[in-house]
């Protein structure tokens, strides 16, 4: 089966081989492993490279994995778990260990480009979660700090970041009301931002259209949502006068009209996590592999615009963005439609034609899973 998956992806993507490199850069694949019915790992990198994607990100720093992505032309984004950041940030010696264990043995033959520091950690606002949201900071400085002083040359270039959910901001629309919570405002977000602008990092931030539109369908266009650009369904900001023709860039601005309210005008954003559940298997409203198809592939087309698009804050920005997820990840926990973002089944096979480079697009008709 998954030499045949393995086969349709090369008719998909016209060739093994990479057309454009600056055009392929910008799109990289989540590989999330929440299921027990998913190929091996040495399958799973064989189906990524086939697919053309330029980057994977994974939710750990698993070493046999790490080993596996060695001598590829994928760059690779890991991360530190949401429990070791209290630890890491109180002891030099633990982030010195944590980046001689699973760093330093890879890199640079696996090309890791990025470390992430926990995963959407202000979106646990617990007693215990708002423990970590403090310790968030100092535990990058720290792993920023293991990585100049253990890591050699090669090592001093990869960023240091973490990936926060869109529930850190009051308000995306209008865009230009974007701004961050005012618990985590002045001690979470202006130390991290200050972090990320003095050490060129970027502000990784997971977005979904999916969420505010099936929350709200009769207020929020399906096609604005899906990317699908229509001349009598746009949006104007009224205050700063900018149009919006999808809710992704109106999300993306809110964004940096928080950041600039705090100073901060050029810290770059890059999409951790973006996607639209495929609705395999479940009833669930919106959530079809049609839609699924028509999203991905429209953030495809934006991000790997040359030149790029940008947003209208932000025009002509180039940014980074990974595609959620690689599979349906059958173990993870929340509603239903939590357990059906993959672009392929457990069994490799595809939900819908995606070409990664942003070359080829055949017409938006779903396969079958």
């Amino acid at each position: 089966m998954i030499l045949l998956v393995l086969c349709l992806f090369y008719l998909l993507t016209i060739s093994g081989e990479p057309t454009d490199a600056k055009t392929l850069r910008n799109v990289g694949i989540c590989y999330g492993r929440l299921g027990d019915n998913l190929p091996s790992f040495s399958e799973s990198i064989q189906l990524i490279k086939s697919m053309n994607a330029s980057g994977v990100k994974i939710y750990d720093a698993n070493p046999d994995l790490l080993h596996l992505l060695s001598d590829s032309e994928l760059r690779v984004s890991i991360m530190v778990p949401n429990g070791d950041i209290r630890r890491i940030a109180s002891n030099q010696s633990l982030a010195d260990e944590w980046v001689e264990r699973h760093v330093i043995p890879f890199h640079p033959r696996t090309r890791i480009e990025s470390i992430l520091v926990g995963n959407e950690i202000l979106s646990d606002s617990t007693e215990q979660g708002k423990q970590v949201w403090h310790a968030l900071v100092p535990a990058m400085e720290r792993i920023s700090s293991s990585l100049k002083t253990r890591g050699g040359r090669s090592a001093r270039g990869i960023r240091v970041g973490t990936p926060l959910a869109m529930d850190m901001v009051v308000s995306t629309f209008p865009p230009s009301s974007g701004a961050f919570r005012s618990d985590v405002r002045d001690s979470v977000m202006a130390p991290l931002l200050n972090f990320l602008n003095r050490t060129g990092s970027h502000f990784f931030l997971d977005v979904y259209t999916y969420f505010p539109w099936s929350s709200d369908p009769s207020h929020i266009d399906l096609d604005y949502a899906l990317l699908v650009e229509q001349e009598n369904v746009n949006y104007t900001d009224p205050e700063s006068g900018l149009t919006y023709t999808n809710l992704l860039d109106q999300m993306l601005d809110s964004v940096y009209f928080a950041m600039g309210k705090l100073g901060y005008h050029r810290v770059k954003l890059a999409i951790a996590e973006t996607g639209w559940p495929n609705g395999d298997g479940g009833d669930v409203f919106g959530a079809n592999s049609f839609n699924a198809g028509t999203y991905n592939r429209n953030v495809i087309k934006r991000v790997t615009s040359d030149p790029p698009i940008g947003t209208p804050a932000r025009p002509g920005e180039a940014i980074t963005s990974y595609l959620f997820a690689l599979y349906d990840e059958n173990q993870k926990p929340g509603p239903d439609v939590e357990r059906h973002w993959g672009m392929l089944s457990p069994s490799g096979s595809p939900h819908y034609v995606l070409d990664l480079t942003g070359d080829l697009y055949r017409p938006e008709i779903p396969l079958d899973p």
